[in-house]
């Protein structure tokens, strides 16, 4: 099983968002993935559809409101949201639980270990804190999402690095 998220601001426009849309058009129905989106805090998010379930793959898409025009694939979480420890004794930072990625095109990706200190850390660092905790084999990919890129270009480069890296076994 397969999950894709993304968050959404409240009208739905943001780029990982419409990204999200896109993608659905790209990838085959057949695959079973559940694509789901995430309003405002992801606590609720995590407690309904990570803290209780197993996937093979989770891929998490948010928006990167730094400069930039490209896909970031991050590979660390840290406990930290604002300037708050998201768990007191929790580690410091936990290592992404990445596919592998040998496939991949520079000029529209890179790997990067700069998930901020908002959502899209809180929810990596919460979903690969229970993953640790559950010692579950579930692949754990987030990418950041440059937020004036073009939606389809960013949804069929997306499925591009995921059927390069053969992740939809």
């Amino acid at each position: 099983m397969i999950l894709i998220y993304a968050f959404s601001n409240q009208w739905g426009t943001n780029i990982s968002r419409r990204t999200l849309s896109e993608l659905q058009q790209y990838l085959p129905q057949s695959l079973g993935i559940n694509y789901q989106i995430i309003f405002g805090h992801p606590r609720s998010f995590a407690n309904k559809y990570i803290r209780n379930d197993v996937y093979d793959l989770i891929i998490g898409l948010g928006d990167f409101y730094g400069d930039g025009e490209k896909i970031r694939i991050e590979t660390v979480a840290r406990n930290v949201y604002g300037k708050e420890s998201i768990y007191p004794l929790a580690p410091i930072k936990i290592e992404l639980n990445l596919p592998e990625i040998e496939m991949y095109e520079p000029s529209i990706f890179e790997i990067t270990e700069n998930m901020g200190t908002y959502n899209c850390n809180w929810i990596a660092f919460e979903t690969q804190l229970i993953l640790n905790k559950r010692k579950l084999k579930t692949k754990h990919l987030f990418l950041h999402l440059p937020k004036r890129a073009n939606s389809k270009f960013l949804a069929k480069n997306i499925k591009d690095l995921i059927e390069a890296n053969q992740m939809l076994k």
